[in-house]
C-alpha cells in the first residue's frame, strides 16, 4: 500500500511537471523572435535615419599650444612677427569672466604639472635605489642608468612647465594691470 501511494504521488508530480513544461513551450512559441532578429532590426532602423551634421566653431576646436602657456594670446604679443602693441588696445576690452575663466584654468593646468611632477620625482627615487633581481638588468642599469636619465630629462621638462605655467598667470595679471581691471577678478 505504501509502494502505490508513493508511485502515486510520484506520477502526480510528474504530470505536473510536464504540464508546466509544456505550457511554458506553447508561451515561448508566441514570442518566436530571437534577440539576433531583434538586433538586426534595431541596426537596420539605425542605418536609415540621417546623421547629425557636425558643425565646428571657435567653441569646439581646440586653440593650438605655444609652448605650455595655454593662451594663444599672448604668444601673438610676444612674437616678433606682431606689428605693435597698439592693435592690442581695441581688443582690451575683455570684462570679469574671461579673466576668471582664465586663471581658473590656467591654475588648474598648475596643479596638474605639479601633481605630475611630484610623481615624476617619486619615481626617480624608487629608480636610484631600485634592485633588480636579475644580475645582467643590475649590470646594465648600474652602468647605463638609462631609467633614471629619462626620468630627470622628464622632471626637467616638467619643471620647464611649471615654470611656463607660473609666467603665464604672470601675464595676465599684468594683462590685467594695463586694461585697467580690478585686481579682485584674479583671486
Amino acid at each position: 500500500m505504501r509502494i502505490s501511494v508513493k508511485s502515486f504521488v510520484l506520477g502526480l508530480v510528474l504530470v505536473c511537471l510536464a504540464a508546466g513544461v509544456g505550457y511554458a513551450q506553447q508561451n515561448s512559441d508566441a514570442n518566436d523572435t530571437s534577440l539576433g532578429d531583434i538586433a538586426r532590426a534595431l541596426k537596420a532602423k539605425k542605418a536609415k535615419e540621417p546623421k547629425p551634421v557636425k558643425v565646428f566653431t571657435n567653441d569646439n576646436i581646440n586653440a593650438p599650444k605655444d609652448g605650455g602657456t595655454g593662451s594663444s594670446t599672448k604668444s601673438a604679443e610676444k612674437s616678433p612677427a606682431a606689428p605693435s602693441p597698439a592693435p592690442a588696445a581695441p581688443a582690451a576690452s575683455h570684462d570679469e569672466k574671461y579673466y576668471r575663466t582664465q586663471m581658473s584654468t590656467l591654475q588648474q593646468q598648475l596643479e596638474v604639472h605639479q601633481r605630475e611632477l611630484n610623481v615624476l620625482q617619486q619615481k626617480l627615487g624608487q629608480n636610484q635605489m631600485q634592485y633588480y633581481p636579475d644580475p645582467q638588468q643590475s649590470l646594465q642599469q648600474q652602468y647605463t642608468r638609462d631609467d633614471v636619465n629619462k626620468l630627470t630629462a622628464d622632471i626637467d621638462a616638467k619643471k620647464q612647465q611649471v615654470a611656463n605655467d607660473e609666467k603665464a598667470m604672470e601675464d595676465l595679471r599684468d594683462q590685467l594691470r594695463h586694461e585697467g581691471g580690478d585686481p579682485g577678478w584674479l583671486r
